[in-house]
């Protein structure tokens, strides 16, 4: 772990988001805490999703306590996908072949190999208590009914086995630096650098949220993190909340 950064290893939770969450309701911690796990019970993703929890990937959470208020947070997701990245370029992969997808999932090979949940709790002042940073990285196993194709390390590296421990190992160090260097005046190099190895912008996608479906072209990040999308009708819109898949042929 990075100088002054603690952690807690269990062998399983019901999700290390809920653990790093009853942390910090029970006790002071001055800073961060880790919260790692090698399987956990009840694995969440966005929007209410079960996010599959085999023993063989990492599941880890950052309690993080920022002096930050919550709309600081807008750059947050794409600062953790920019981290996961480098843990995965750190353990092999080939840079051209990691690409972060909107709005908090990172591709390898064009698949889904992890996915990030971000939980906070603010003041009525909106001042942030703290912050939970939830990853969860596929090392071994992938499930085989994602909506989004998904893979896996070990089949990227094609059997090469990398351990959990050499994984956090690399998150962590490249988190921590990210987080340090994180000013919340200049977000736009954070949204530069994300943007430059970014999956689905410039082309033809199809945009789901909670309420349609349709056809667009992501265009760019705005400035409060959603995503500016290109479409015949409507012209340019903005989602905050949705996900972005390959559009079908014939789209």
């Amino acid at each position: 772990m990075p100088n002054g950064i603690r952690a807690r290893f269990y062998d399983e939770c019901d999700s290390t988001n809920a653990v790093a969450a009853q942390i910090a309701s029970a006790e002071p911690f001055e800073k961060a805490v880790w919260v790692i796990a090698g399987k956990q019970s009840a694995g969440k993703g966005r929007r209410g999703r079960v996010w599959t929890s085999n023993t063989g990937n990492l599941y880890c959470s950052l309690l993080w306590k920022p002096s930050l208020r919550l709309a600081d947070l807008a750059p947050l997701p794409f600062m953790t996908a920019l981290a996961v990245r480098d843990m995965f370029i750190d353990l092999g992969v080939q840079a051209n072949n990691v690409r972060c997808k909107w709005p908090n999932d990172v591709l390898l090979s064009n698949k889904k190999a992890s996915g990030i949940l971000i939980e906070s709790s603010a003041k009525a002042a909106g001042r942030l208590d703290y912050v939970v940073i939830g990853i969860g990285v596929n090392l071994m196993h992938y499930p085989s009914d994602a909506a989004f194709s998904a893979t896996s390390l070990f089949d990227e590296l094609d059997g090469i086995t990398r351990a959990p421990q050499e994984a956090i190992k690399a998150l962590a160090n490249s988190l921590y630096r990210r987080l340090e260097a994180f000013d919340v005046r200049m977000p736009q190099g954070t949204y530069r650098e994300w943007t430059n190895v970014s999956w689905g912008l410039g082309e033809a996608r199809e945009i789901r949220t909670a309420t349609e479906t349709f056809i667009g072209t992501p265009i760019s990040l705005a400035e409060d993190g959603g995503l500016q999308v290109q479409t015949e009708d409507a012209g340019i819109v903005k989602i905050y909340a949705g996900d972005v898949f390959p559009a079908k042929a014939g789209s």
